[in-house]
């Protein structure tokens, strides 16, 4: 009887069934505000990588995780967790045993990339001021890379724009001047510039911006002028720059309905800080101070200027501008 019961209660631990040591992370998603699933992109292992449209937030991301049956993981899936753009973070599962296997998961900010419009040629004809010829060329995120602009046929300057790995702009330089002037960034926005020629620094700046996050006032610093501070302000209207205080010198305008050429050369934080009535805006100026008159402009079919005319000075002055674009 004694060996009866031996052997049965040896039987019974044999068959007792044992924690499982699977520790495995079996699905893996992450939701991000105001992002679509299609633009998210998942390399699953070990090591997990995501890359994310470019302006993505990084905070309060919710990792969505299947797991090996019974078994735990940290952080939770469910639990909101914040990322930094290319550092990895740890997710850590734990099997009922207590076997322990490590996931990494890097979450990497893309890019920004331009719409592909593209201004080739912008000439300006002023009586006054001679004739501007300004020739853009564009690299592979099809932002600006160059400008090169001709002075009454004879002289030519070549401007180049030097970008960071999220095809952000951090310096341009001017080769012939030996200029250069780099950008200060923080939250995504440029918010100081110093300009430097020949390694002497000249003028220093700083980007304010209002509650919209448009540029509402830049403040220069004239190093070469008894460190003289100066400002630009801006008013806007429906994206437009609707009056200009330039130095002290103010300018109004109003806007049509079609596309500015300008705003898609540049990265958004690079065009927040080039506005300007004939600069950067969403629409093209029609009249204000700039001219006597309403300015007439022609259209191509894509709703982008190809040729504008105008006077001012009361008719004293003409100018005539024309717009190229590379195909498509």
């Amino acid at each position: 009887f004694i060996a009866i019961a031996l052997t049965s209660c040896s039987s019974d631990d044999d068959n007792a069934v044992q924690p499982s040591s699977l520790a495995e992370i079996t699905d893996f998603s992450l939701t991000f505000n105001n992002v679509n699933e299609s633009d998210i992109n998942y390399d699953l292992g070990t090591n997990i990588t995501v890359s994310v449209p470019f302006g993505t937030s990084l905070e309060d991301i919710i990792p969505n995780i299947a797991i090996s049956e019974g078994a735990t993981i940290t952080p939770a899936s469910g639990e909101q967790v914040d990322f930094v753009d290319g550092e990895a973070k740890t997710f850590t599962v734990t099997a009922e045993d207590g076997t322990e296997k490590e996931y990494t998961v890097t979450v990497n900010v893309r890019g920004e990339v331009g719409s592909g419009t593209k201004l080739k040629t912008y000439t300006v004809v002023d009586l006054f001021f001679g004739t501007s010829v300004k020739t853009y060329s564009y690299n592979e995120a099809n932002f600006v890379s160059e400008i090169s602009e001709e002075i009454d046929g004879t002289e030519t300057t070549v401007s180049s724009f030097v970008y960071d790995d999220k095809n952000q702009v951090i310096a341009l330089q001017v080769e012939a001047k030996n200029e250069e002037t780099t950008y200060t960034y923080e939250d995504g926005k440029i918010v100081g510039a110093e300009t430097t020629i020949d390694d002497n620094l000249v003028f220093t700046y700083e980007y304010i911006y209002n509650e919209n996050g448009d540029l509402a006032i830049e403040r220069r610093i004239d190093h070469t002028d008894d460190d003289d501070l100066s400002e630009n302000k801006f008013v806007y209207e429906n994206g437009n720059v609707i009056e200009e205080n330039q130095y002290g010198l103010v300018s109004t305008a109003e806007y049509d309905d079609k596309n500015n050429p300008f705003i898609e050369l540049y990265p958004s934080a690079y065009a927040a800080i080039n506005v300007g009535i004939q600069s950067v805006n969403q629409n093209n100026p029609i009249s204000g101070t700039l001219a006597d008159d309403t300015i007439p402009y022609e259209y191509n079919e894509d709703g982008y200027p190809v040729s504008a005319s105008y006077s001012y000075y009361d008719g004293a002055a003409t100018v005539d501008k024309t717009f190229t674009y590379y195909a498509e």
